[in-house]
């Protein structure tokens, strides 16, 4: 499952411009365990925080920012007894962004400015569509 440390494990390995590879290799772990830290498969312990925070220059807590929302999300769905994958069926959240707002969000960012503006016009389309149907 997609967790805000995943997200911001693949946002600051983006913005240092490294690959999986890279911060594998300074971390001495498989690359592979690296890609399941920024797949959301395993998550690292508190240790490898820190020591991924020290690869990409900035302090542990700024891999930890947004967590507390997720937790407290995840505690909530517990109680209400809505099951935790349907996000459609949990209630309107705009504290935090879910799995499929980043899953979107580094989609987008991969691409040209043309197809950004393409799939601007296609969202605003089928809001438009969506509104207009209830």
């Amino acid at each position: 499952m997609y967790s805000m440390i995943s997200y911001w494990l693949k946002y600051y390995r983006h913005e240092c411009g490294l690959t999986q590879q890279q911060v594998a290799d300074r971390l001495k772990i498989e690359r592979s365990t690296y890609t399941y830290y920024e797949t959301g498969k395993t998550k690292p312990d508190i240790n490898t925080l820190i020591k991924i925070a020290k690869v990409y220059n900035i302090s542990y807590t700024k891999l930890l920012e947004g967590i507390e929302e997720e937790l407290e999300d995840a505690v909530a769905d517990i109680h209400s007894g809505a099951p935790t994958e349907d996000e459609d069926k949990l209630k309107y959240r705009t504290h935090a962004t879910t799995k499929y707002e980043v899953e979107l969000l580094f989609v987008v960012r991969n691409l040209t400015p043309k197809q950004r503006k393409e799939v601007m016009n296609l969202a605003k389309q089928l809001a438009s569509d969506t509104e207009a149907s209830k």
